[in-house]
């Protein structure tokens, strides 16, 4: 199934957050709001390639829009005097509509090179620059290993160097466990125009294991086991200051066999 399907979309509610979080009302409204939320996302990632977007996620209410941008150069969103801002803005509210409130929120991505979307993108562009495909991949895998990630796979397909017969060519590296749900797979697709036809990229990247406290952390019964404590027997001694003792081995024996005696000679 992890072979198949689409990695985000498989981890959806387990380790991942919902791109789009919103209910609608109607029918109709889930139509379009499923519209106005990829009229958006194209927004970035067509028209503003440049600033490595890496995802776009967007909350909604009936009268609200919040919209979050991930990018690794957010500098060239924002623009001078905030001139990019604004114009975005004012795109985004067009899509939306004038008497919706729109709140966009633009955040720097701390690990570029572990986005798949901007690998997938960075291949694209070299393959549309004719840059040697073999070349293009491994140097891709290169800056994702050194950025730390568990493993990396790309895949890519069509008229390779222009061949008149398309074919697939993949890398992989490291670990990549596309059926294991809390593994943290980030997986993404580009397209590569080149004068032979569309290429397409896919890019897949292990993150690490997400587990209850956080990410890349070994369960606590393994980082910690738990040894099974033998409990060391007591014997109370009465007319004792001492009322519980630890004792092992011959100390257990004499210990019993003197208040044999000392009960023993209270009877009598």
């Amino acid at each position: 199934m992890g072979q198949k399907v689409n990695s985000n979309g498989l981890r959806f509610g387990i380790n991942k957050n919902w791109i789009s979080r919103w209910t609608a009302s109607s029918n109709q409204q889930t139509a379009t709001w499923l519209v106005q939320d990829e009229k958006i996302r194209n927004l970035f990632f067509i028209n503003y390639r440049n600033a490595q977007v890496s995802n776009v996620e967007i909350e909604r209410t009936q009268t609200t829009v919040d919209v979050y941008v991930y990018a690794a150069q957010p500098a060239l969103l924002i623009g001078s005097e905030n001139k990019n801002i604004q114009k975005i803005t004012k795109m985004i509210q067009i899509i939306v509509g004038r008497k919706i409130k729109l709140d966009l929120t633009i955040n720097e991505i701390g690990s570029p090179m572990l986005s798949s979307r901007i690998i997938a993108r960075d291949i694209a562009n070299a393959i549309e620059n004719r840059v040697p495909l073999r070349s293009a991949m491994r140097q891709a895998l290169t800056k994702v290993l050194k950025a730390g990630a568990n493993g990396i796979k790309v895949l890519v397909s069509g008229r390779l160097n222009g061949a008149e017969i398309a074919r697939d060519k993949m890398y992989i590296e490291g670990n990549m466990p596309l059926s294991t749900l809390r593994a943290d797979i980030d997986y993404a697709f580009e397209k590569a125009k080149t004068t032979y036809g569309i290429i397409g990229v896919k890019v897949w990247i292990n993150r690490g294991m997400i587990y209850a406290k956080g990410l890349n952390r070994t369960p606590a019964h393994i980082l910690h086991p738990q040894k099974k404590q033998l409990k060391t027997p007591t014997i109370k001694k009465t007319n004792s200051v001492i009322a519980k003792q630890k004792l092992t081995g011959s100390d257990i024996e004499t210990a019993s066999l003197k208040a044999l005696t000392d009960n023993n000679q209270n009877h009598e």
